[in-house]
């Protein structure tokens, strides 16, 4: 009896004549599973580990040299990034600040780096470059620490609004100091028709002014309200994803507040110039002498 299955050379024949049918199609064959080295391995391994998995896998029994040298080269890199983090991160909370103190803590501290906890040092501007270009530069960089400064008083209302969600920025944006001062202590005579104040600054540049809450919604203002500010004005460096809850009228919120907020340059106002921002804001020279 014949095996059709079997491949014979009489098989074949019958097939040619029609007798048997076709042999079927071979599979062909898998593609090449690429080979992944051992080394491949701990280097993914040590790649995704936290700094505590590292000090583990260091610690275990039958480790060689090779990945020794690969567990401990990427613990390195770990622990330089908690400390960037730290340095960047060391703020969390809106202190007092004392007008004897404002040049150090505000004006010299919006210099320091968060990399290093050492003063920036600003480049060489070119000859082709005007003063506005160069400061807007600098701004756009991020250079130095964003400070606000918040200028109060308890009786006026806006400032009780304003200082809850001052408090709630501080703790999301721990790599932005945030200070708070009675209008009147930092700048004395200080008028309450310009209460409450927020002077923002960045690598020792002042880079805008608030007063009285323009450029905001009055009570109605809100944390997201008021982060799209100092975002613009770059005190902050990004969104905090912990204020990612949004109100279905935001957008047109956000449009009507994007109108009314402008930028004031260090170098064409400064604390001194008295420039206010916003729709309908007053310029009185003598305001913010201090």
């Amino acid at each position: 009896m014949v095996n059709p299955n079997e491949d014979t050379e009489f098989n074949d024949a019958l097939r040619a004549h029609g007798i048997l049918p076709p042999k079927p199609p071979s599979r062909s064959p898998s593609p090449d599973i690429p080979h992944i080295t051992h080394a491949d391995a701990v280097q993914a391994i040590a790649a995704t580990a936290t700094a505590d998995q590292l000090d583990l896998l260091l610690e275990g029994e039958g480790i060689d040299s090779d990945d020794e040298r690969m567990f401990e080269e990427y613990r390195r890199k770990r622990m330089n990034e908690m400390k960037k983090e730290e340095k960047r991160g060391r703020y969390g909370s809106m202190e007092p600040l004392s007008r004897e103190d404002f040049v150090k803590e505000v004006t010299e501290g919006s210099r320091i780096s968060p990399e290093t906890g050492l003063p920036e040092v600003d480049e060489e501007p070119g000859e082709d470059s005007d003063e506005e270009e160069r400061g807007m530069t600098r701004a756009q960089g991020l250079k130095g620490t964003g400070v606000v400064v918040f200028l109060y008083k308890d009786s006026v209302p806006l400032s009780q609004h304003l200082r809850p969600l001052l408090n709630r920025l501080a703790a999301v944006h721990p790599g932005t100091k945030f200070l708070s001062i009675p209008g009147g202590m930092c700048i004395p005579n200080y008028p309450d028709k310009n209460i409450p104040t927020l002077l923002i600054y960045r690598n020792g540049e002042i880079m805008g002014n608030v007063v009285a809450g323009q450029g905001l919604r009055g009570m109605q203002t809100t944390v997201k309200d008021l982060e799209m500010l100092l975002l613009r004005y770059r005190a902050l460096e990004k969104p905090s994803p912990a204020l990612n809850v949004r109100r279905e009228d935001e957008s047109e919120d956000e449009e009507g507040l994007e109108r009314d907020v402008g930028f004031v340059n260090a170098k064409s106002s400064g604390i001194r110039g008295g420039q206010k921002v916003g729709k309908g804001a007053e310029s009185d020279d003598s305001d913010f002498d201090m």
